[in-house]
């Protein structure tokens, strides 16, 4: 194509110019000197002094303007002498009005969106440190038919809500580009990536490739976890096949109703074979639905979150129906006196979650699950125990409620009393030769 110069941009992220019509978002993500930022800066002069456009430049915060992008606009438009008027908080252009303006989309806490409903194009910047509820907030009031919505990321984690929220839609062209993939990248600057090789692999994927983070410094679990897990997977072997279940129930908001179903492969491997969500609150519906999966898979053992309205369900299915298969799960603060490294059960179990992952004795299939389990983060209570991030905090936070998460959490914490049951039922009758606490497959010198 010949294009004018201001619309010189590496080859890779030409579909920005030749289906702009084609699509309402664009995910540009990679790692340093791509040349993402450029490309749409120089998109938005050329149409702006085309069209008339109101145009907002955005990041989740903003403190002053040289946070913003406005330098590389200031820059390009001396560089290329665009007839566009530079004022200290907006770029204007002569020929058609358009207005560039630079904002941070929460501000002092607060949304700052007054008067984007008329906005035509909307750039957002660093958009890996967007939260789940600016986005919540900030597209839908983007009206337009026509608007265009860009964003530019170098991903810190997996699941930056930015990317997972747009980035299988078919209304979103998505786009990853590296230095080596843009011809405008300075020698200066593949120094720059050589030399951070050389010193440290793990940085020069993220800084230089855009490859996400494996496990952010908060987060309990990373991907690699689960790939540990799944890697190491087991046959089910003769004699085994106890499968354990956990419910956790809805309580508000876009909370779903969440089952997990374990099953035991071999003396220490342990596999999800189920997992299911549902929205139907009723408690009478949601009672039916634990009774039913519980049969179906032939659960050993069913933990139920007893914490709010999981308490109905199981009231009915212990008390009134008198199934001795279920139990509750409760999740009290734990006395310092009794436990000095976690504050609650959650937070124990899931620790036994990620130990499991680590011995390779866990299988999740899952995506979801994993992608729920890798928002989990953890801190510090005033005695130093561990204590994982409240779903309250997470929501604030931006992420949705780990509903499949905390039902694997729950499922775990029945292991132990399944495999006491198990060696239980292999120790034989008319005597006794060792502690009821020794294991079958010690004894039997299996390690």
């Amino acid at each position: 194509m010949r294009l004018p110069e201001i619309l010189k941009i590496p080859d890779k992220l030409d579909p920005i110019l030749t289906n702009l019509d084609d699509y309402r978002y664009f995910l540009l993500e990679g790692g340093r000197g791509g040349g993402k930022s450029h490309a749409i800066a120089r998109l938005i002069l050329f149409l702006a002094d085309k069209y008339s456009l109101r145009v907002v430049c955005g990041r989740e915060t903003q403190n002053s303007i040289s946070e913003s992008v406005y330098s590389l606009f200031v820059d390009l438009v001396r560089t290329h002498q665009l007839n566009f008027e530079i004022q200290t908080q907006k770029i204007t252009s002569r020929n058609t009005n358009s207005v560039i303006s630079f904002r941070g989309f929460r501000q002092q806490g607060a949304f700052n969106i007054q008067g984007m409903e008329g906005v035509d194009l909307v750039w957002i910047d660093e958009a890996q440190a967007l939260k789940k509820d600016t986005i919540d907030v900030l597209i839908p009031t983007i009206r337009k038919d026509n608007a265009k919505i860009f964003f530019t990321m170098n991903r810190h984690i997996f699941n930056d809500p930015a990317y997972a929220n747009f980035v299988n839609r078919d209304d979103c062209l998505h786009i990853h580009i590296n230095f080596y993939d843009n011809p405008f990248c300075t020698t200066a600057l593949k120094k720059e990536a050589e030399e951070c090789k050389k010193l440290n692999e793990k940085d020069y994927d993220h800084i230089w490739l855009g490859k996400p983070l494996d496990q952010a410094e908060d987060a309990l679990f990373s991907q690699n976890d689960f790939e540990n897990g799944r890697v190491n997977a087991h046959l089910l072997r003769p004699g085994y096949g106890l499968r354990v279940a956990a419910f956790d129930i809805a309580r508000y908001g876009d909370d779903k109703c969440a089952v997990v179903v374990l099953q035991q492969m071999g003396a220490h491997h342990w596999e999800e074979i189920f997992s299911d969500e549902w929205d139907h609150r009723d408690l009478n519906y949601t009672t039916g639905r634990i009774l039913m999966t519980a049969n179906q898979f032939n659960v050993d053992l069913a933990a139920i979150d007893e914490d709010g309205l999981g308490s109905g369900p199981f009231d009915t299915l212990t008390q009134g129906r008198k199934l001795e298969h279920f139990v509750g799960f409760r999740n009290p603060v734990i006395g310092y006196s009794e436990n000095k490294s976690f504050v609650n059960p959650r937070t124990i179990n899931a620790y036994k979650v990620k130990d499991m992952l680590l011995q390779g004795h866990l299988n999740i299939k899952n995506p979801k699950i994993i992608e729920e389990c890798l928002t989990i983060k953890y801190t510090f209570d005033h005695n130093q125990r561990r204590v994982l991030v409240s779903k309250d905090q997470m929501k604030k936070l931006g992420f949705k409620s780990p509903n499949l998460a905390d039902a694997v959490i729950m499922a775990v914490s029945l292991i132990g009393t399944v495999k006491q049951k198990q060696v239980k039922q292999y120790q034989p009758q008319h005597r006794q030769d060792y502690s009821v606490d020794d294991n079958l497959f010690q004894i039997a010198g299996v390690r």
